[in-house]
């Protein structure tokens, strides 16, 4: 073992804290902007499940895997959500096309979302993130490092 006489100890200066800039807020996010496409009659008409399927499995693979060079996201929709859009008096096409950046592929039930598009649901939290940390940074001297 290498003994050295520089040690490094980690203090907490602030108790830890919660606030709307976790992966729940990134969803609800994605929900109005989900609801911004196809109506809020539509995902009215959704079970539980449904959401949760979608939230859960589709959501989360597309928000794990976005990054700078990602173009595209791709959810996979269910039989059911399909027809929630069509229960309302919608047509996922016209929807889609309707909204920039946005399409649908018909044949495997398919939203097609610009990248760009969504990862305008992680700004709030970012920028929430961001204010929190400048904040406890204002309130306490000599921070030299945060973890988070």
């Amino acid at each position: 073992p290498r003994s050295s006489s520089w040690s490094m100890t980690i203090a907490e200066v602030h108790e830890p804290t919660g606030g709307a800039w976790g992966g729940t807020y990134v969803d609800d996010e994605v929900k109005k902007m989900i609801e911004g496409i196809v109506g809020e009659e539509a995902t009215k008409r959704l079970t539980m499940y449904d959401w949760l399927q979608l939230m859960q499995i589709r959501i989360e693979n597309a928000k794990k895997g976005l990054n700078n060079k990602s173009e595209k996201v791709i959810l996979q929709l269910s039989n059911t959500f399909v027809d929630s859009v069509k229960g309302s008096g919608g047509d996922m096409e016209t929807l889609c096309k309707s909204t920039a950046g946005v399409s649908y592929r018909k044949k495997n039930a398919r939203l097609i979302v610009d990248a760009a598009v969504f990862a305008k649901c992680f700004g709030r939290p970012l920028d929430s993130i961001a204010s929190h940390i400048n904040d406890l940074l204002r309130r306490k001297a000599n921070i030299q490092c945060v973890l988070v």
